[in-house]
């Protein structure tokens, strides 16, 4: 999936001119994270292993999807949303819920 999305990406921007030395796509910059957070791409849960320039759409970020692909890619950070430091697994939340003791049998 993110694969797809950044040769979409890519094939859009290479359409408009740029008065750019590099070709377009091309990573200008890049920083790696010492720890990773995660995120989400149209519903897709990815990590985010970094930040980036790239020539056409900059800044973007470095994700990792998190199914069963694993896909690597470069996406514009405008596209990465609910970024947060840890990974959210589903399920109810337990936060503020208060807890009653088992029955004495």
């Amino acid at each position: 999936m993110l694969l797809a999305l950044e040769k979409r990406l890519l094939a859009a921007v290479t359409k408009t001119e740029f008065n750019a030395a590099l070709p377009v796509g091309t990573l200008t910059l890049m920083e790696l994270y010492p720890f990773p957070r995660y995120g989400e791409i149209d519903g897709t849960l990815v990590r985010i292993e970094g930040e980036g320039n790239r020539i056409g759409f900059s800044p973007v970020t470095k994700c990792v999807e998190l199914g069963e692909h694993g896909e690597t890619a470069w996406i514009p950070t405008e596209l990465v949303k609910n970024i947060r430091l840890e990974p959210w697994m589903g399920g109810s939340p337990t936060r503020g819920k208060k807890t009653t003791p088992a029955a004495k049998a």
